[in-house]
C-alpha cells in the first residue's frame, strides 16, 4: 500500500471523527481542497459514495462507515508493525557478520577492533577471514570487506575509513651495497619489492610538490600480495619496498630499515570498508561499520 493511500485512509478516518473537511484537513496539515480531492478519488476507485455533502455539513454514508472501520484496522496494523520494526532497529544488534580483511592490516587493526566490538555486542557472532586476495562479496557470502586502495568493484558500496601513509624503505646493508636513490626516477635502476595486487603494482607514484606526482615503473626480484613478505625481504636486503608507515615504523626506530626519498612522499593508500551494493545492510553490519568509522586506531592507522 502506497504512502498516498495511507494518507487518504488517515484523512477519511479523521473526517468521520471531526465531521468536516476543514477540521480534518487542518488536523493533517493539508489544504481543504486536497482533502476533498482525496475523498473523491477514493469514492471513484471504490465505486460507492462515502460522504453526502450539503452546504452546511457532511454525513458519512453506510458504506463510508464500513470503510472507515476497516481503515482504522488497517492503520492500527501499519502503526503497530512500524513500532515493532522501529524497536527492532533500536535494540541490541544480533546475528552473524562475515568479514574479509588484508592479512597484515586485519591482524594489526581489524582483529583488535572486532574483539572490542564483540565484547560490546554479545549477541553478534563474527567470522574474520584474512586474505590479501580481493574477495567477491556476493559470490563468497561476505557482509563486509576492508580494502586498501580505491575499490574498483562497482557492485560494492564503500565507506572511507582512513588514509594510510606509506614509506619507501630499505635495509642499511642494502644502502651500503647499492647506495640510496636521490630521485624517484633512480628507482628504475634499483631492485624493488612490488605488490602484486591492485593498489601498488609495478607503478609507484611520488609527490614532487602541490598537485604534482611522478609515476615510476619499478621492477625487482620478488612480487607478493602480502606486505609482511615484502617487509621481510626488505629487512634481508633483497631490495627497496614501499610499505605502510604503521608496518615499518618499529623497524625504522630500531634502525633495521632506513627511509629513502623522505622529501618525495608517496600518496597515502586509502582504506575502505565495502558492503554489497545490492544487499540490505543488516543491523550488526551497520554497527560494525560505525565502530570501524569511529575507531581512532583505524582512522589514523597508527603504527604499532
Amino acid at each position: 500500500m502506497s504512502l498516498d493511500r495511507l494518507d487518504a485512509l488517515r484523512l477519511f478516518v479523521r473526517l468521520r471523527e471531526r465531521g468536516s473537511f476543514s477540521a480534518a484537513a487542518r488536523d493533517l496539515r493539508i489544504k481543504q481542497s486536497t482533502a476533498s480531492k482525496w475523498v473523491a478519488e477514493l469514492e471513484e476507485e471504490l465505486g460507492v459514495g462515502l460522504v453526502e455533502r450539503t452546504t452546511r455539513a457532511i454525513r458519512i454514508t453506510e458504506a463510508g462507515q464500513r470503510f472507515a472501520r476497516r481503515a482504522v484496522e488497517i492503520l492500527d496494523a501499519v502503526d503497530e508493525t512500524t513500532r515493532e520494526l522501529s524497536d527492532l532497529g533500536e535494540r541490541e544488534p544480533s546475528g552473524r557478520v562475515r568479514v574479509s580483511a588484508p592479512v597484515v592490516y586485519g591482524r594489526l587493526f581489524v582483529a583488535p577492533l572486532m574483539a572490542k566490538f564483540l565484547k560490546h555486542h554479545p549477541r553478534v557472532e563474527a567470522e574474520l577471514v584474512l586474505s590479501d586476495r580481493y574477495v567477491n562479496l556476493v559470490e563468497e557470502g561476505f557482509d563486509l570487506a576492508i580494502r586498501v586502495g580505491v575499490p574498483a568493484d562497482t557492485s560494492a558500496r564503500g565507506r572511507k575509513l582512513a588514509d594510510s601513509a606509506r614509506r619507501l624503505v630499505a635495509s642499511p646493508a642494502y644502502v651500503e651495497k647499492h647506495g640510496a636513490p636521490k630521485t624517484p626516477k633512480e628507482l628504475e635502476r634499483h631492485p624493488c619489492l612490488t605488490h602484486s595486487e591492485a593498489f601498488a603494482g609495478a607503478i609507484w607514484r611520488f609527490r614532487l610538490g602541490p598537485g604534482r606526482e611522478v609515476p615510476v615503473a619499478v621492477r625487482g626480484p620478488l612480487s607478493s600480495n602480502n606486505s609482511d613478505v615484502a617487509l621481510e625481504m626488505a629487512r634481508r636486503g633483497l631490495g627497496i619496498a614501499l610499505l605502510a608507515d604503521w608496518l615499518v615504523a618499529a623497524d625504522l626506530r630500531a634502525n633495521k630499515l632506513v627511509e629513502l626519498l623522505p622529501d618525495h612522499q608517496a600518496p597515502p593508500a586509502p582504506v575502505f570498508a565495502v558492503t554489497p551494493a545490492s544487499r540490505f545492510v543488516a543491523a550488526p553490519v551497520r554497527a560494525l561499520l560505525d565502530a570501524l568509522t569511529a575507531s581512532d586506531e583505524i582512522r589514523s592507522s597508527r603504527s604499532r
